[in-house]
């Protein structure tokens, strides 16, 4: 494998670039600013646009379609947002601190005061809100308050259009957060042996990951074995591995913000049941038949048909849960994503999907393999550098 080297951060430039898209954007469609907010497990959009990677505290981010975008955050995180941030506007809010807190030395601005104030210096009407489904009550509470709901428009669109092709920045912060995922399944199936217990594996994959830099690991860090393995996802637990069974290893890890998306799953030891092996080999199969249609003009559906087709052919259409593909980016699972039924979905170069076959709930266990799958000019790049047979 490649060597694991310090990654480059995406540029200020680009940071530049892509509040400047927003603001192009927001002037097309008649709005005059444009809103997000979310906390530590819902940032994604706020560090796109602002390299800031919230801990604890809620933060927003303001950007008017005339004037410089403004970070909220509460006061706890106010001195490392100047120092991560690339927007350089930022108000310390009373209204995002971790709830139950205190902070009587803080200067803090009410949120509705900083809607009012950048509503009055920038004459601000009309607002388009960032994944307003999913925004905290009362922050959205607030914003309605202040801005009237009937002035509100849900504009998730623009960012999600934005996120879904990667630069080559950052292409090359996910190259390397797969290569060091491979490593993580290279530690897993190396440590996944009979008596072993699955926390014990999922420490050494941990290690192995930090170890190479990681700034953190995805959610997701799922050594599971036997009937474990039978639900789409769990988390590590006691049970010890035993010799014949199932063991799927589904990990990530994160640089620059930056996720990969990954699994391998094998038998442990050297039993080997006819029908466990057919079930990979199924899967294997069926991986390849999608791998086919990833490329620039490919309708996503069609990357799930092709998968799906296979996975009818041998009668485990039952045990399939869920689409075969959804991208990864700034998150270890976001859109687009190659559903059977979304004719919408159009393949560009510059995508990066985990390629998600999972076959679960057979009275003994179940499977995931995953790929991450770079779209290229002409084809796809495998990112996964790991073998998916082990």
């Amino acid at each position: 494998m490649t060597d694991i080297v310090q990654p480059k951060p995406i540029p200020e430039e680009e940071f530049k670039q892509r509040i400047s898209t927003i603001q192009s954007k927001l002037r097309e469609e008649g709005l005059d600013a444009l809103f997000m907010a979310g906390d530590e497990f819902n940032q994604a959009n706020i560090r796109y646009v602002s390299d800031y990677n919230l801990v604890l505290e809620f933060a927003g981010v303001i950007i008017p379609a005339e004037a410089e975008p403004v970070l909220l955050v509460g006061p706890e995180c106010e001195a490392l947002a100047k120092r991560k941030s690339k927007i350089k506007k930022m108000e310390v809010c009373s209204d995002l601190i971790i709830p139950g807190e205190e902070y009587p030395n803080s200067v803090m601005i009410p949120l509705g005061e900083i809607f009012k104030d950048i509503k009055k210096k920038v004459k601000i009407n009309k607002w388009g809100v960032v994944d307003i489904d999913v925004m905290p009550t009362f922050v959205l509470r607030t914003l309605y308050q202040t801005m009237g709901e009937d002035n509100i428009v849900d504009t998730s669109h623009i960012l999600a259009d934005m996120r879904a092709v990667k630069s080559p920045n950052e292409i090359a912060l996910m190259r390397q957060a797969y290569l060091t995922a491979s490593r993580g399944l290279e530690v897993g199936v190396k440590n996944a042996k009979p008596g072993k217990k699955e926390f014990e594996v999922a420490a050494e994959i941990a290690y192995s990951m930090r170890k190479e830099g990681a700034e953190q690991l995805s959610h997701v860090l799922m050594v599971a074995s036997g009937v474990e393995t039978i639900p789409a996802l769990s988390r590590p637990s006691w049970k010890e591995i035993q010799d014949g069974e199932f063991v799927i290893i589904d990990l990530g890890a994160v640089y620059e913000g930056y996720y990969s998306d990954t699994a391998r799953t094998f038998i442990a030891g050297k039993k080997r049941d006819r029908e466990l092996v057919r079930i990979i080999d199924v899967a294997c199969e069926a991986i390849d038949a999608a791998l086919k249609f990833m490329r620039p003009g490919v309708k996503g559906c069609e990357v799930d048909k092709a998968g799906r087709e296979v996975i009818d052919k041998y009668g485990y259409q039952k045990y399939m849960l869920y689409q075969i593909a959804h991208s990864v980016g700034l998150q270890h699972c976001e859109g687009p994503h190659c559903q059977p039924s979304d004719n919408g979905l159009v393949l560009q170069e510059g995508m990066v999907f985990a390629l998600d076959l999972g076959l679960f709930n057979f009275p003994f266990g179940g499977m995931r393999m995953e790929e991450g799958v770079l779209i290229t000019e002409d084809g796809h790049e495998i990112l996964t550098k790991f073998p998916r047979r082990v």
